[in-house]
C-alpha cells in the first residue's frame, strides 16, 4: 500500500523545491549545532514517547537535546524548533495536538507517515507556518475553517488522503503559492472563493469526484504555472478565461465529460509546455491558433469528439515532442507540414477517418519511436516509410488501405510491427529470420509467417500467402491428397503439406490431407497455451477443448497474459484502457440437448478455474468477459433459443447481450469469429461470424460493456488471460479451436 502512494506521489516530489522536505534539511546539516530550547524540550520528549512507540525504533533519543543530533529536526538560532520533517513513518495515529505548542515552528512536513483521524484544530494557532506538507496519509474529515487563520502559509500539500467537503475555507491563505489536494473525495462543484488565491503558482485537484463546470474565476491566478483538474467528472465547457493565464505552463483537464470546442483563445498561452485534454466530449475542429503555442512539447487531445482536417499550422510548434490525436472523427489528409516536427518522439492517430496518402515528409522525423496510423483509410504504399523512419520501434497500420510491398519481417528494431487488414502485395521473408522469432522447426516457421500472410492479406489464398512468404507451391514434395498445397523451403528443399480450408492432414500419413476441421495455413493454435480440464493439443496444432464425451470441461488460455490496461498515473481509476482485436476459427460437432450447456465461449478474465467452467461463465469469476457459442436453449439462463451468440460480464451465465448465430453452430464445420473490443464512449465490443475466413462487414452482435468497470484493473493487475471455455452436455460432442490470434491495440495515450 506503501509503494504505490507513494509511487503516485513522484511527480510533487520534482517540486520538492517549493516545498521543502528531506533534501532541504540535509543541505543544512552543516549548521552548528544547537541546543533545544528550554521551552520546547518537553512537546519534543512528548512526541518522541508517542512516536518511537509506533514506529518501533528510536526516532529521537529522549536524552538529545542536540537539534542536529535528531532527524528531521531544526532549529534557529536560539534552539526553537522551526522544522520538522519525517517521511515514511508508520505512525498508524492522529496528528499529536502538541505540535501546536512548537509556536515558531514554520515547516511541518509528515509526508507518508500512516497518519489517522482529522486534522486538529490547534494545528492552526501555528501561525508562522509557511509549510504543511501531510500527503499520502489516511486522513479524513473536511478542510476546517479554522485553516484561514494560517495567514503565513505558502505551501499546503492534503493530497492522498480520505478528505471531503467545501474547499471554501482555502480561499483565505493570501499567501499561498502551492495547493495539492489529488486523490481525495471532495465532490460537487469546485469552489470559485479559489479564485481569491491570486499568488498561487500550482494548483491540482486531480482524481476526486469534482462536478459541474470549471469556475471562470481561476483565470484571475494570474501567477499560476500548473493547473491540474483531471480524472473527475466536471462538465461543460473550457472557459475563455483561462486564456489569461499567461504564466501556465501545465495544463491538464484530461479524462472528465468536457464538452464544447477547444478554445481558439487558448493560443495565446504563450508559456504552456504541456496541454492534455484527452478523454472528454469536445468536439468541432482543432483550433489552428495553438500553433502559437511555441513551447509546447505535449499535446494530447485523444479520445474526445473532435472533426475536420488536422491543421497545417501544427506543424510550426518547433518543440512538439507528443502529439496524440487518436479516437476523434478527424478527416483529410495528413498534412506534410507535420514533417517539420524535428523534435516529436510520439505520433498518435489512429482511430479516425483519415485518407490520402503518409507524407514522404514523415521522413524527416528522425526521433519518431512511436507510431499509430491504424483504423483510418490511409492508402498507398508505406515500404519507403517504414525503412526511412529508422527510429521507429513501434508500429500500428492495421485496417487501413495500405497496398504495394510489406518489409516481412520487421525491420531491425521494431518491437511491435502490426500492419494487418491491408492489401498489401507480395514480398519475401528468408526462413533464417525463424530463430529470431524463437520458432525452431520448420513447421512451425512455416506456420507462423503463413498466419502473419493470412491475418495482413485476408483475401489471400494459401498458395498467394505462401509466394508472398517466399515459399514454392510446386512439383517437388508430396502432392498432398489433391486438398493442399505442397510448400517447400527454398533454402532447405524441405517441404510441407497445408491442406485446404475443412481437411487436415492424415494422422497415419503427413503426406496427405483428409477431411477434417483444421486449417493449418493458420497461424497454430497451440502457441504458447496453458491447457486446463479436457483440452488437449493435437498434433496439428489444433486444440481440442472437448474430445467427444460427455459431461466434460476444458480451457485454453494465451501464456503469457496480455495488458489491457496501461496506468501512466499510478493512481487512476483504469489508467488508459487499450481496446483489442480478436480472430479465431472454431469447429463444434452436433451434441445432445442439457440444461447449461454446450457450447464454447472466448474469455478475457483475471482467473479461471482449474477444470474450466461452463458456457455461461459460471467458472471463471467474477472479474471477467466472454463471448459465447451456445448451442443449448436454457431457459433459466433467459437464452434467446439453442443457436445464439451473446456476451457474458462478471460469471453470469445470463448474457448481457444475445443475439441468434447467423449460421449452424454445431455442425462440425469450421467458423471464423473476430472480436472487437473498443474501449471509447464506454465501451463497444462487436463480434462477427461468418463460414468463410473473411471478416463480414455486419457484425452479428454488438454490446456496450466496458471492461474497465468488468475487470477492476490496477496500476499492480493490469495483466489479464485470455482464451476459451468449453463444455459438452450429457451427450458426446467435440468443441475445437483450429487457430486464433489475439492483439492487444495500444494507443499508449
Amino acid at each position: 500500500m506503501q509503494t504505490r502512494r507513494q509511487e503516485s506521489h513522484r511527480g510533487l516530489e520534482r517540486r520538492l523545491p517549493l516545498l521543502g522536505s528531506l533534501a532541504y534539511l540535509l543541505v543544512l546539516r552543516g549548521v552548528v549545532s544547537v541546543r533545544l530550547h528550554l521551552d520546547d524540550v518537553g512537546s519534543i520528549q512528548e512526541l518522541a514517547r508517542r512516536w518511537n512507540n509506533f514506529e518501533g525504533s528510536e526516532i529521537w533519543g529522549l536524552r538529545y537535546v542536540d537539534c542536529m543530533a535528531m532527524e528531521g529536526i531544526l532549529c534557529d538560532k536560539d534552539g526553537f524548533v522551526t522544522d520538522i520533517v519525517l517521511q515514511q513513518k508508520g505512525f498508524y495515529a492522529p496528528i499529536p495536538t502538541m505540535i501546536s505548542k512548537l509556536q515558531h515552528l514554520r515547516h511541518l512536513s509528515l509526508m507518508f507517515c500512516t497518519l489517522t483521524g482529522t486534522i486538529p484544530d490547534s494545528l492552526f494557532n501555528l501561525t508562522s507556518l509557511s509549510v504543511l506538507d501531510v500527503v499520502g496519509n489516511f486522513i479524513t474529515g473536511t478542510v476546517p475553517v479554522g485553516i484561514s487563520r494560517l495567514v503565513n502559509l505558502r505551501v499546503l500539500g492534503l493530497g492522498l488522503n480520505q478528505l471531503s467537503g467545501p474547499l471554501d475555507p482555502l480561499s483565505n491563505l493570501p499567501q499561498l503559492i502551492f495547493l495539492h489536494l489529488d486523490q481525495n473525495l471532495f465532490n460537487g462543484s469546485i469552489s470559485s472563493e479559489l479564485g481569491k488565491l491570486t499568488t498561487l503558482r500550482f494548483l491540482s485537484l486531480k482524481e476526486n469526484e469534482f462536478s459541474a463546470s470549471i469556475p471562470s474565476s481561476l483565470g484571475n491566478l494570474a501567477s499560476l504555472n500548473e493547473l491540474t483538474l483531471s480524472v473527475n467528472q466536471l462538465s461543460g465547457t473550457i472557459p475563455d478565461s483561462l486564456s489569461g493565464l499567461h504564466s501556465l505552463t501545465n495544463l491538464n483537464l484530461h479524462t472528465n465529460q468536457l464538452t464544447g470546442a477547444i478554445p481558439e483563445s487558448l493560443g495565446a498561452l504563450s508559456a504552456l509546455k504541456f496541454l492534455e485534454l484527452q478523454y472528454n466530449r469536445l468536439n468541432g475542429s482543432i483550433p489552428a491558433t495553438l500553433s502559437s503555442l511555441q513551447q509546447l512539447e505535449w499535446l494530447m487531445i485523444s479520445g474526445n469528439l473532435l472533426s475536420g482536417s488536422i491543421p497545417a499550422a501544427l506543424g510550426d510548434i518547433p518543440l512538439l515532442k507528443y502529439m496524440w490525436l487518436a479516437l476523434n472523427q478527424l478527416s483529410g489528409s495528413i498534412p506534410t507540414a507535420i514533417g517539420k516536427l524535428a523534435n516529436l518522439v510520439n505520433l498518435d492517430m489512429w482511430n479516425n477517418q483519415l485518407c490520402g496518402t503518409i507524407p514522404t515528409t514523415l521522413h524527416n522525423l528522425s526521433k519518431v519511436q512511436y507510431l499509430a496510423l491504424s483504423y483510418n483509410q490511409l492508402s498507398g504504399p508505406v515500404e519507403p516509410i517504414i525503412r526511412g523512419m529508422r527510429s521507429v520501434t513501434d508500429l500500428y497500420l492495421q485496417k487501413n488501405q495500405f497496398s504495394g510491398r510489406l518489409p516481412i519481417p520487421a525491420p531491425a528494431g521494431m518491437k511491435n510491427y502490426v500492419v494487418a487488414n491491408n492489401f498489401f502485395s507480395h514480398g519475401q521473408v528468408k526462413f533464417s529470420n525463424c530463430s529470431a522469432v524463437k520458432w525452431n522447426t520448420y513447421s512451425n516457421c512455416l506456420s507462423k509467417y503463413l498466419g502473419i500472410c493470412r491475418l495482413a492479406y485476408a483475401q489471400k489464398s494459401a498458395a498467394e500467402c505462401a509466394a508472398f512468404c517466399g515459399l514454392e507451391v510446386g512439383a517437388t514434395g508430396p502432392v498432398c491428397g489433391g486438398h493442399g498445397y505442397c510448400l517447400v523451403n527454398p533454402s532447405t528443399g524441405a517441404s510441407e503439406c497445408v491442406c485446404d480450408p475443412n481437411y487436415m492432414l492424415s494422422s497415419s500419413n503427413s503426406n496427405a490431407c483428409v477431411p477434417g476441421a483444421a486449417e493449418t495455413f493458420l497461424v497454430s493454435a497451440s502457441a504458447y497455451v496453458s491447457l486446463r480440464g479436457s483440452a488437449s493439443v493435437l498434433s496439428n496444432g489444433s486444440i481440442l477443448l472437448t474430445n467427444g464425451a460427455a459431461n466434460q470441461q476444458g480451457a485454453a488460455f494465451g501464456s503469457p497474459a496480455m495488458r489491457l490496461f496501461y496506468f501512466p498515473d499510478k493512481r487512476s481509476r483504469c489508467g488508459t484502457e487499450l481496446g483489442f482485436l480478436a480472430a479465431f476459427s472454431f469447429a463444434m460437432s452436433p451434441g445432445g440437448q442439457g440444461e447449461g450447456g454446450e457450447g464454447l465461449a472466448f474469455v478475457v478474465a483475471a482467473g479461471a478455474s482449474e477444470k474450466g467452467a461452463s458456457v455461461g461463465l459460471g467458472g471463471v469469476g467474477r472479474r471477467s468477459m466472454g463471448v459465447e457459442f451456445d448451442s443449448v436453449l436454457s431457459v433459466k439462463h433467459s437464452d434467446p433459443n439453442d443457436n445464439h451468440v451473446g456476451v457474458n460480464v462478471g460469471g453470469s451465465p445470463v448474457s448481457l447481450a444475445s443475439a441468434t448465430a447467423p449460421l449452424i453452430l454445431n455442425d462440425a464445420q469450421t467458423k471464423h469469429a473476430w472480436i472487437h473490443y473498443d474501449p471509447t464512449s464506454g465501451g463497444t465490443l462487436q463480434v462477427f461470424l461468418s463460414s468463410d475466413p473473411v471478416q463480414p462487414l455486419t457484425p452479428t452482435l454488438t454490446a456496450s460493456v466496458s471492461l474497465c468497470s468488468v475487470l477492476k484493473p490496477t496500476a499492480s493487475d493490469s495483466l489479464f488471460l485470455f482464451g476459451f471455455l468449453a463444455l459438452s452436455s450429457t451427450a458426446p460432442q467435440r468443441l475445437g479451436i483450429l487457430s486464433w490470434n489475439f492483439t492487444g491495440v495500444s494507443p499508449v495515450g
